[in-house]
């Protein structure tokens, strides 16, 4: 019995060294950028345009609740990371997430921002009904510049 012990502690131990090297490998792969003077600024509206009072806001680890006109403050960003590639930090991407009572959880995801500028977000929000639709989830496009990037080196390969 305590060889067996034994052997499954060594297993534990070798397979808790392999998650910690392959949780770093990844992480070098995602280059984080500070993100100085980069702001989002979120426009909560329902569906027939009217803006949504006191939604709360979350990118990161911050959350803040939009005004009367269903507009957040602007949010600074600390740091961003580029999710489509880690080469590129002039822009980057996060995840923006709203919140409101009677309204379904909405996600933006891959919102992208560039450093130093303010991104104005307008996110159209749906009321909970009898539908049971968890949360609603809008997953953003890179740059039209980046989409173009890729075709070319398609192209170029073939």
């Amino acid at each position: 019995m305590k060889a067996t012990l034994k052997g499954v502690a060594i297993a534990l131990s070798i397979l808790a060294m392999v998650i910690v090297v392959l949780s770093a490998v990844d992480a070098a792969n995602n280059v984080t950028v500070s993100a100085t003077d980069t702001y989002v600024k979120v426009a909560v509206v329902d569906l027939n345009d009217t803006p949504v009072h006191n939604a709360k806001i979350t990118i990161g680890e911050q959350s803040f609740f939009t005004d009367n006109k269903g507009l957040s403050p602007s949010i600074q960003l600390a740091q961003y990371t580029n999710c489509y590639d880690s080469q590129i930090t002039e822009w980057g991407t996060v995840t923006v997430i709203i919140e409101k009572d009677g309204y379904t959880p909405t996600f933006v995801f891959n919102c992208v921002v560039y450093g130093g500028q303010t991104r104005k977000l307008t996110v159209k929000v749906y009321p909970q009904d009898a539908s049971e639709l968890p949360y609603v989830s809008y997953v953003e496009s890179p740059p039209d510049d980046y989409v173009k990037s890729l075709l070319t080196s398609e192209n170029s390969a073939n």
